[in-house]
């Protein structure tokens, strides 16, 4: 609700203060008429509006409303020396809201400035308005050079006390700045936090689709590929079988030119997600590259079943592995053989798929899947290496160490 009010004022300063001083003059006139002769009224109303008037420019310009006090606190001490009665106290108040607003709005050293001007102000003002007094007895020297330091002291309390008040306004308010900033702050954090977790799903999706249907549709295709060769020289085919395969294999290439430009859409992939395939698995994956048998082997040093790899690790170990004969099978010709190897030495888990076919180029598609192998074996805290081989055909080299926990994958 304070802030609420904080804002209107600051929409309209002019209208707020000329509220304040509407709100302000009966106060002051008032309070002045119950202690003054009734032959000073008019006298009276008008040093109560001469105090209550610079009220209106309080929350535009404050120093000017402490400014223009000064003529009415000069006329406080001229009536009240005619009035020989009474004062217009009140009336003080007025500078003091003004100070009170310099200390809430404005800057510490223009605060210092002011306030040690409106100490002096007070205490001249005050002083004078003693010594006036006509009832007061006469006074020796050293009592008019001891008289200013209690009124300075009782001068000093509430213009201190105002602008004390201003520094607790302005301290609150930068901290309602801060928590209103703290709170954007953290919104914008929870903002890009949702984007950065849309942007990794969409990530793991289109690492899922390159390492999953992209292999399946290569697999597809060069099968479908192979059976239509195979038809082709049996004389004892129907031509509606070359044909089926044929279409098959045609729409088993679109696919995958379509699964590529998706996942290029979709976005790179993401340094962390689990899918299922273990090391275990690594047989299964060669059989479905090479279902006769005679181009893709496997060798392994260790057990699979029983290696002790981290979850993650092993899923990046067999992507990389069916990356590699992907590529094999897209890129490296229809004759090419491969080697899948799995060793461990020196606390490592190593793999290599070598072939001897040609050497791809390493254009987009194919620089893409390289790219997914090396961020694989990063995020489990390993390296990967991949290019031609001096002696023809292309080799991948993945190893991943073994210390390597869950945790730190």
């Amino acid at each position: 609700m304070v802030e609420q009010l904080a804002e209107r004022v600051k929409a309209r300063p002019l209208a707020w203060g000329g509220l304040v001083a509407l709100l302000a003059y009966p106060l002051v006139a008032i309070g002045a008429l119950a202690r003054y002769p009734l032959a000073h009224e008019w006298p009276i109303l008008l040093l109560a509006l001469a105090f209550t008037l610079p009220l209106v420019f309080l929350f535009v310009f404050p120093e000017l409303t402490v400014a223009l006090s000064a003529p009415a606190l000069i006329g406080q001490v001229v009536l009240g020396r005619v009035a020989e009665s009474g004062d217009l106290t009140s009336g003080n108040v007025v500078p003091l809201m003004g100070l009170c607003v310099i200390a809430a709005h404005r800057d510490p050293k223009r605060t210092r400035w002011w306030t040690a001007a409106a100490v002096l102000a007070m205490t001249a003002h005050t002083w004078f308005r003693w010594n006036s007094s006509t009832d007061r007895p006469a006074r020796t020297i050293v009592e008019w050079i001891l008289d200013p330091i209690p009124v300075l002291l009782i001068s000093a309390v509430p213009v201190l006390g105002a602008v004390l008040l201003g520094v607790v306004i302005r301290m609150q308010g930068e901290r309602a700045a801060m928590l209103t900033a703290q709170a954007a702050q953290a919104e914008r954090d929870r903002h890009l936090t949702t984007q950065l977790a849309v942007e990794q799903e969409r990530s793991r999706i289109a690492a899922d689709l390159h390492d999953i249907l992209a292999h399946s549709l290569s697999v597809i295709a060069v099968q479908t590929d192979a059976a239509a060769h195979v038809l082709k020289h049996s004389p004892a085919a129907p031509p509606a079988a070359r044909d089926a395969v044929t279409a098959a294999h045609d729409a088993a290439v679109h696919a995958l030119q379509e699964t590529r430009a998706l996942v290029r859409a979709v976005g790179a992939p993401p340094e962390d997600h689990t899918p299922q395939p273990t090391l275990s698995q690594l047989p299964e994956l060669v059989r479905s590259c090479d279902p006769a048998g005679n181009r893709f082997e496997l060798h392994s040093t260790v057990d699979l079943a029983e290696i002790q790899l981290a979850p993650s690790a092993q899923v990046a170990l067999y992507r990389i592995v069916q990356e590699s004969l992907t590529n094999v099978m897209r890129h490296a010709g229809e004759d090419a053989q491969a080697q899948v190897r799995v060793t461990e030495h020196a606390g490592q888990v190593r793999v290599e798929v070598v072939d001897n076919g040609k050497a791809p180029q390493l254009d987009g598609a194919r620089g893409r899947g390289i790219a997914n192998m090396t961020q694989r074996a990063r995020s489990a805290g390993g390296e990967l290496s991949a290019g031609p081989r001096p002696e023809g055909g292309f080799a991948v080299v993945a190893q991943v160490p073994l210390a390597v926990s869950e945790g730190a994958l």
